[in-house]
């Protein structure tokens, strides 16, 4: 399935009215990728691919709440592995404030849901399919856009997903790298003990 020129033409619109966005964001992820640099690197997502993204592009996503975050990652799990109960083995997780800076960034929160834009959208966000999310990231990304404000499909907050292979890059630092990387010395010098 393609883009209809529809669907194309209201995109258009809605990267006409993209706009810089710069907040601090929360991001879960299990331990073994728990490394700040692999936090917001975007390999997972190069590797799997996600909503509003295919395989082979490197992107990091975030939520706006925590408790958007928590219902984000037991969803994919139900996507990926069949099941929505977060198995015992991706415990403990690590959860991260990460700074994003994004120059054109696109909300799809306020899209009236009666309108072109409104069904992409909601096509975008089944659940289930990432197929049509990934067309519009696709589409997004060719148009110059960094990244995506994008309503839940599990909750009732929101996500901000950064296309790190945009030219330029948006910007995703770990917000407070400092005490995390002490934080994570401190641990390994006790572990040692």
């Amino acid at each position: 399935m393609s883009l209809s020129a529809a669907w194309r033409a209201a995109l258009d619109g809605l990267i006409h009215d993209a706009k810089p966005y710069k907040d601090r964001c929360v991001r879960s992820v299990e331990i073994a990728h728990g490394l700040p640099d692999e936090v917001i690197s975007g390999e997972g997502t190069r590797k799997n691919g996600g909503r509003f993204v295919p395989a082979g592009v490197r992107a990091v996503y975030a939520s706006l709440d925590e408790a958007t975050a928590t219902a984000e990652v037991t969803a994919r799990k139900a996507r990926l592995g069949g099941r929505a109960q977060i198995s015992i083995q991706d415990y403990p997780r690590l959860t991260y404030i990460i700074a994003v800076e994004i120059d054109t960034c696109v909300d799809f929160r306020s899209v009236d849901t009666s309108s072109d834009l409104g069904r992409a959208l909601k096509a975008a966000l089944d659940p289930a399919d990432l197929q049509v999310s990934q067309q519009i990231g696709q589409y997004l990304m060719s148009k110059g856009v960094q990244g995506s404000i994008f309503p839940s499909a599990v909750a009732p907050g929101a996500n901000v997903v950064a296309f790190l292979d945009a030219n330029p890059a948006p910007i995703v630092a770990i917000a407070n790298r400092e005490d995390v990387d002490k934080a994570i010395e401190d641990l390994a010098r006790r572990m040692k003990k």
